[in-house]
């Protein structure tokens, strides 16, 4: 079953997208080495406690994340950089990543309101198009939202986002068409992703 995860290689997929974010600063990786107080994927939070305790900075951009041949996921992401200069992802993630795939961009402010995540296809799969789109508009809902605790989405977007998610995740043979659309034998398409 193919999930979200790092990207193993940096693809030029993954250059092209990372140029829209940042001309001149192409994508790398990081370690991700979380403190123990840290939430799971509150990096916005847990780097401002970082510094509290610890000084330096923080290095605000996007993470990247891959779904096996079907899409390109980036995400805000916040870094704590040290006083000599080190850069760590101190954010646990929800696959325990050991490395992520960054990009720093200095637009990214967090400010309580959620930061629209920016997706490229892999495929060109009628299905990953419609999940795009479909997560693309929960996300603009959410950023409409504002700081508001209470904001409705759609239950049938969720729906059908989860519909499309599961359909994409599930387990078939080597020899079967892929989940994703592809319309390739999944050993050829997002077999080769499973275990990464």
């Amino acid at each position: 079953m193919v999930r979200e995860t790092t990207p193993p290689t940096i693809t030029p997929v993954i250059v092209e997208l990372c140029k829209f974010i940042n001309k001149d600063i192409p994508p790398f990786y990081v370690d991700v080495i979380p403190e123990p107080y840290a939430l799971q994927n509150e990096c916005f939070p847990n780097v401002q406690a970082k510094i509290m305790r610890d000084g330096g900075t923080y290095i605000n951009g996007w993470t990247i994340w891959q779904w096996g041949n079907a899409l390109i996921d980036a995400e805000a992401h916040s870094l704590w950089q040290s006083d000599d200069g080190r850069l760590v992802d101190i954010t646990p993630h929800s696959y325990g990543e050991k490395r992520i795939l960054f990009v720093p961009d200095t637009s990214v402010k967090f400010e309580g309101v959620i930061i629209p995540n920016k997706r490229a296809p892999l495929t060109t799969s009628p299905t990953i198009a419609r999940l795009i789109d479909l997560c693309n508009t929960k996300d603009y809902i959410l950023q409409q939202s504002g700081t508001s605790k209470t904001c409705a989405i759609p239950k049938a977007l969720i729906d059908e986002i989860l519909r499309l998610q599961i359909a994409i995740r599930q387990e078939v043979s080597q020899n079967d068409l892929c989940p994703c659309g592809s319309g390739l034998k999944y050993k050829k398409c997002c077999g080769p992703y499973e275990h990464i």
